[in-house]
């Protein structure tokens, strides 16, 4: 086996390795705190009404969401109802519950 090719499989192993060693001993010495910052993302549901008749509805669901906000938005774009002569657009949205994918 020529050296060259030994160091070539090494090498991508040894890298991520490296790099990981390299971000940790930074901070110290730049005399920064380096934190981790743990994106949250959000999980929503939310009911559409179908037409003006009770008890016409379809539920939607996501996720990632960016906030509650963006869920509800986004949510109520997906408009559920089946089509009709009359259009198919729900007369009614309600955003039903908005949590965190993960714990601070």
């Amino acid at each position: 086996m020529k050296m060259t090719e030994r160091s070539g499989r090494a090498c991508p192993r040894a890298i991520p390795g490296l790099a990981l060693l390299a971000v940790l001993s930074a901070g110290p010495a730049l005399g920064k705190d380096m934190r981790v910052v743990q994106l949250r993302g959000y999980s929503a549901s939310g009911t559409h009404q179908c037409g003006s008749e009770k008890g016409r509805s379809c539920i939607v669901t996501g996720s990632g969401f960016s906030n509650c906000n963006d869920a509800a938005i986004t949510l109520q774009t997906r408009d559920c109802c089946p089509t009709t002569p009359a259009g198919g657009k729900s007369s009614g949205f309600t955003l039903n519950y908005c949590i965190t994918d993960r714990p601070l």
